[in-house]
């Protein structure tokens, strides 16, 4: 499913430190994949690795997942896609596949692949990076109610 198109956000400047909904994003995510997923880093100023420009790390909005098997790294990418909008996901770095990995971008709503050096640590990288809005990454009410609502059981 793609989601419907928003608005890219990027760097929009560092923050003092990691921001509340990301913060309970990850710890939901590792919590519900039961060590399968685990946090390789959320907020940290820094150029992005290889590149001059700031990472998105320094704004407490990203964060890095890693996985053992590609499997479940399949499938947390295709959760992080299935509700992009409801978790306000604007980009995900996958750093697998061959050539150079890919993206997904919530102003595109779909992936682009890339060509070696576009990210670096792809290909054959077992991790994936997420970004996600300035408004859902400050607000840790907001992800912890869609994830109540995710894990509801169906009527």
């Amino acid at each position: 499913m793609l989601s419907k198109r928003r608005k890219y956000t990027g760097w929009d400047g560092d923050s003092k430190g990691q921001l509340a909904g990301t913060q309970k994003f990850k710890d939901w995510v590792v919590f519900l994949n039961g060590g399968k997923i685990r946090n390789l880093g959320t907020w940290k100023v820094r150029p992005m690795r290889g590149k001059t420009q700031p990472s998105v790390h320094g704004t407490g909005r990203a964060i890095d997942f890693g996985y053992k098997n590609r499997e479940d790294g399949l499938s947390l990418i295709d959760f992080l896609v299935r509700n992009a909008d409801a978790f306000g996901v604007e980009y995900i770095a996958d750093y697998f596949p061959p050539e150079g990995g890919r993206g997904w971008m919530c102003d595109r709503g779909d992936w682009k692949s890339y060509k070696k050096g576009v990210i670096s640590g792809a290909p054959n990288g077992m991790w994936v990076h997420v970004e996600l809005s300035p408004e859902v990454a400050k607000d840790a009410g907001y992800i912890d109610s869609v994830f109540q609502c995710l894990l509801k059981p169906a009527k």
